[in-house]
């Protein structure tokens, strides 16, 4: 048992009084042998635990418990500020460089912000600080981490830790530095959002999520569509083109092909229907039609995947404010990675007194397209075009198309277009036209379009056939 606790001071520097105030133990692991045991606690009672393996990286925890951070009782005392790591040893590390308001998360983490739940539970204690600095790991999962944190704690300050070249987290610099070198990381944490802004060199950039594009996942519609998170797309069409019923099912075969929940402000679209839609695309049936197994299943599945914002009308107005609130709400409490807004005339829109439809409609965008990046979300606006000429017949409208503002065309990173036509010989087709592309490598498109079939049994979209003389955009 001596060689643990060996380990974590000798090895890992830690201090045998911090240990045992904190109730690190050595013990046996019926799967991992002798191991360090950490203590979680509330209210100063133990409730879980978490073991690591002294010889290797081999965690383990206790079973049938959620666990919350790290020594979160620690939250509930002082009122200094509050560091966040990823790991209990980190914690520690943290505190013996004077931070006794050190947590941690209970299983470091992941580039999909699976651990956020926590961070949403602690929210009230984690306000009760001058600050918070977030002190994760120097590792690609780890740079989304400060932003998540900001998010949920939004109006709060926040503050990201830079670990000494060759470092990857807090033990690591006590290890190789001492106390005092980390102590000096965590005092000269920077600010994440401060007021007005700031500047840096290349070498010195802040911690942000790396770029991700969400893609339905296969042919053709990957030739016209790549949503890319923290930026906004554009979609319209003419009345009764579908365009809803198309976004609707990109917006499944997205969270399939990506395991991603998505969110959707439908403000014309009965919620029933839109369930069933899902229905018909995960299990082959409307949602009344299934028996109480597939039924479950599928509702499990569904509500992983998808959050549907339903709106009231006894406490104000739907406006950009609300708007924020929504997508605040989807974005860094439930997850989602791509929120629909169908149409953005159902909006109601409030221009300032003097302001005319034009500046309000760009100044409405630029916010969208910063609350995208903000809360690390790709937001899909679609909106309804204005009564074109048709020269005797319709044809498909581009941002330019849409009333009152040319911002729909300006201000999005992806512009689409969902259209029904008839080729030669009368058959209807569905077409799908990106007439924006703004960052042509990373999506790997250009401006073109697709040939669809619909198919209104199945609400569902293949490959137009009909014409092999067709040329994709690809």
């Amino acid at each position: 048992m001596t060689d643990v606790l060996k380990w974590l001071t000798e090895v890992r520097k830690l201090d045998a009084a911090l240990l045992a105030d904190m109730g690190v133990k050595a013990q046996d692991h019926p799967q991992l042998g002798q191991v360090a045991a950490f203590a979680y606690q509330r209210n100063g009672r133990p409730y879980a635990g978490k073991f690591r393996a002294a010889d290797r990286k081999d965690w383990r925890s206790t079973q049938g418990v959620s666990r919350g951070l790290y020594n979160e009782d620690s939250l509930r005392e002082g009122n200094s500020p509050i560091v966040i790591t990823e790991g209990e040893i980190d914690t520690l590390s943290v505190m013996q460089a004077g931070y006794l308001r050190a947590v941690s998360l209970p299983d470091g983490w992941t580039e999909d912000g699976g651990k956020r739940e926590c961070l949403i539970e602690a929210e009230g204690l984690l306000r009760q600080s001058p600050y918070v600095i977030v002190a994760g790991d120097n590792d690609q999962a780890g740079s989304s981490l400060p932003r998540t944190v900001a998010n949920i704690l939004a109006g709060h300050e926040v503050r990201f830790v830079t670990w000494p070249e060759g470092c990857k987290d807090a033990n690591d610099v006590l290890c190789a530095y001492g106390e005092g070198e980390l102590a000096r990381c965590l005092t000269e944490a920077k600010r994440i959002d401060p007021p007005g802004g700031f500047i840096t060199g290349i070498s010195d950039l802040p911690p942000l999520p790396p770029r991700r594009v969400l893609r339905v996942g296969m042919p053709p519609f990957d030739y016209v569509m790549a949503f890319e998170v923290g930026a906004m797309s554009v979609g319209t069409g003419t009345p009764g083109s579908g365009k809803s019923t198309f976004t609707t099912f990109a917006a499944y075969q997205i969270a399939m092909n990506e395991n991603i929940r998505v969110g959707m402000l439908s403000f014309e679209t009965h919620p029933y229907r839109t369930r069933d839609h899902l229905s018909l695309l995960h299990a082959g049936a409307p949602w009344q039609d299934l028996d109480a197994s597939r039924r479950e299943a599928t509702g499990k599945f569904l509500d992983e995947h998808f959050r549907i914002v339903h709106r009231t009308f006894e406490d104000g107005q739907h406006n950009l404010g609300w708007l924020q609130s929504m997508i605040y709400t989807l974005a860094v409490r439930d997850d989602c990675k791509l929120i629909i807004i169908d149409p953005w005339n159902e909006l109601e829109h409030m221009p300032e007194p003097g302001e005319n439809m034009t500046s309000y409609i760009n100044f409405a965008l630029q916010q969208i397209r910063q609350w995208a990046e903000q809360y690390d979300t790709h937001i899909c606006v679609i909106a309804h075009p204005r009564k074109m000429m048709t020269d005797g017949k319709p044809r498909s409208p581009t941002g330019y198309d849409i009333a009152d503002s040319a911002a729909f065309f300006n201000k999005p990173s992806l512009g689409f277009s969902v259209h029904q036509e008839q080729d030669d010989d009368g058959e209807n087709f569905v077409r799908v036209s990106a007439w924006k592309v703004r960052d042509v490598q990373l999506y790997g498109i250009e401006k073109g379009d697709t040939r669809l079939t619909f198919s209104p049994v199945a609400m569902t979209y293949r490959k137009y056939e009909s014409n092999a003389a067709f040329r994709s955009a690809r």
